[in-house]
């Protein structure tokens, strides 16, 4: 299979005393010719163009550069990133790969990318399987997603209903659907507009017969360079750019290149993007924290969303008030009247999935209304009020886990109502008392020396109920900011043993045991490897609880789950989280491991 860049020009800057023809004298001493010979002279230099182009281009071959194996005949990337992990093919040594995206190319309604996943010339070898979802599972996809930063959205790969789709039809897609309403929640993540992964980890790299190429059909970014995850676990590829209508061309008769399609129909992907999808989803990019009171705030581009809790204002499933809501709807008209001055806020009703939206979107619209009532006499004249609802349109966190299994925790998150209203610079600091205990505290980890590379290492004890029995390290690696955007970089490793545990926490109890980490959503019921989904930083001076920045209830920007999955051994395994914190601390943050435990952060870690 043979690829090539189709609609790339390349243009040659002349002299300007060439350019400026029309001024230049001519040598009189030299010969003219008349117009024949210049057309004849023209005809034979374009005959013999590609004669010259044909005999510069290379014949292709895989050759080692810089470390990896990669076909000479590739065109420049775009982007790459050396991708690294411990396996358990290598005993728990580091395995490596290089992704190059090749194209990043946008039609306006749908973009592909194209990348090469380049074997190492030496050392273990990490196989593209690692890109998947859940690795071994079913429908071998990778799981990569788009970050449009300067529009506020992540793109999911388009979608398909069944895991073979005919690359040959085109998108139908209805924009009023919604595949995480509408398809299993596994399938969300396993049944992309996208070619499959083939290799598996292997201790030692050999060269390959076939380069590993590999395509992704999205909804089209707005922007012209756009942020990359390549996978669940690693750090983003930044600034990415973005082309428009500069599409590549797959040969399959070209033996140097293979690409696996789950197609009813090709070999290779169809010409126009977007062929096969049903659905195209993209969730708004959403930094969440919390008052340790229980009131959460979600950021959303230029508006913020600060939500009470639905079970504190109505019993289930009704919309009258309770009496505890009257103190607790004064409270939210102080702040509204001190941060939302002048403005128009929505109040919005938001239910969760129990039930068909032909019953949670009125219950939605009446909660809101019902609260709207009651707290407009409270808000100053300036500011106005208008009311809607969304049914379980807008969760905050997922109402199911992958195997379509009930979350109650995260259902009770989702039952809320909220005011939106424009961001604020700075909390106006007042509280809204909802009757809640303080945040519980977790067992204080124990510091260690600190392992090679890390600022501070920590123990964390197993919890009693869990069944795994393993304690673990966390390193602290480090933490970059850039304005409000935190990244913290932690290191996860096994406490006690020289050996690499590939099934260090395949032991899962259900959704009530608890587990270092606590359980990932986005896998199925029976699993839940460790992950960065759950932990948060808690400033105590400031009572406020900041969470991973979310992917609207689609994700994190994090390790959402480590890249051994359900292994573990004495060295690190990267894993990060992104958070939004405002760019002056009071003091030390905590970081809470749910189950585990929680670790008091250096000052300086933040600033």
């Amino acid at each position: 299979m043979a690829l090539a860049l189709s609609g790339l020009i390349l243009s040659g800057c002349a002299p300007q005393d060439a350019v400026d023809g029309g001024e230049q004298s001519p040598d009189e001493s030299a010969p003219t010719e008349s117009a024949q010979d210049e057309d004849q002279s023209t005809e034979e230099d374009s005959e013999g163009a590609p004669e010259a182009d044909e005999a510069d281009s290379p014949e292709p071959e895989i050759e080692a550069e810089d470390g990896f194996w990669r076909l000479n005949t590739l065109p420049e990337p775009v982007a790459e990133q050396v991708m690294e992990a411990p396996v358990a093919e290598a005993g728990g040594e580091v395995a490596s790969a290089k992704l190059e995206v090749l194209s990043l190319d946008t039609d306006g309604e749908f973009a592909r990318m194209v990348v090469a996943w380049l074997p190492p010339e030496d050392g273990a070898f990490l196989g593209s399987e690692s890109l998947q979802n859940e690795p071994g599972r079913v429908a071998d996809r990778p799981y990569m997603r788009l970050l449009d930063r300067d529009a506020g959205q992540a793109h999911m790969p388009l979608l398909t209903t069944e895991k073979n789709f005919d690359s040959s039809a085109p998108a139908d897609i209805d924009q009023d659907a919604s595949a995480v309403h509408e398809m299993e929640p596994w399938r969300i993540r396993r049944t992309c507009v996208c070619s499959e992964v083939t290799t598996q980890n292997a201790a030692d790299s050999e060269e390959p017969d076939q380069m590993e190429l590999m395509f992704v059909d999205f909804p089209a970014p707005d922007s012209d360079a756009v942020d990359i995850l390549p996978s669940q676990w690693h750090e983003p590829i930044t600034d990415v750019p973005v082309s428009d209508g500069e599409p590549f061309e797959f040969d399959a008769e070209d033996e140097f290149t293979e690409v696996t399609m789950p197609s009813i129909h090709d070999e290779v992907p169809g010409e126009d993007y977007g062929n096969g999808a049903e659905y195209a989803e993209s969730f708004p990019i959403q930094a969440r924290s919390e008052s340790l009171t229980g009131v959460s705030t979600t950021v959303d581009g230029e508006s913020q969303e600060v939500s009470l809790p639905g079970d504190v204002l109505f019993e289930f499933g009704e919309a009258t008030l309770t009496a505890e809501a009257e103190s607790i709807i004064s409270d939210a008209a102080q702040k509204l009247n001190e941060e939302a001055s002048g403005q128009t806020i929505r109040v919005e009703g938001h239910t969760d999935n129990v039930d068909g939206h032909d019953i949670n979107q009125p219950l939605s619209e009446d909660r809101a209304e019902a609260v709207a009532e009651v707290i407009e006499p409270k808000l100053d004249d300036e500011i106005e009020v208008e009311t809607e609802g969304f049914s379980f349109n807008r969760p905050l966190v997922p109402n199911q886990d992958a195997d379509g299994n009930d979350l109650p925790d995260n259902r009770e998150l989702n039952r809320r109502v909220s005011f939106r209203y424009t961001v604020v610079d700075e909390d106006s600091g007042v509280e809204i008392d909802l009757g809640y205990e303080e945040l519980e505290e977790l067992p204080q980890a124990e510091e260690t020396d600190a392992a090679e590379g890390a600022e501070a290492s920590y123990i964390l004890e197993a919890p009693e109920e869990d069944r795994n029995e393993k304690d673990v390290r966390i390193d602290l690696v480090g933490a970059e900011r850039d304005g409000k955007s935190v990244m913290l970089r932690l290191g996860v490793a096994l406490a006690e043993g020289s050996e690499f545990d590939e099934e260090a926490f395949s032991t899962f109890g259900g959704s009530s045991s608890a587990r270092q980490f606590g359980r990932s959503t986005y896998q199925d019921g029976s699993r839940s490897a460790p992950n960065m989904l759950n932990i948060s930083l808690v400033d105590p001076n400031a009572d406020r609880q900041y969470f991973p920045t979310m992917l609207g209830d689609q994700g994190c920007l994090c390790s959402e789950r480590l890249s051994t999955y359900e292994g573990l051994g004495p060295d690190a395994v990267p894993a990060y989280a992104t958070f939004e914190l405002p760019e002056e601390l009071d003091g030390p943050l905590i970081l809470r491991v749910p189950d585990g435990g929680q670790i008091e952060l250096p000052k300086d870690a933040f600033q």
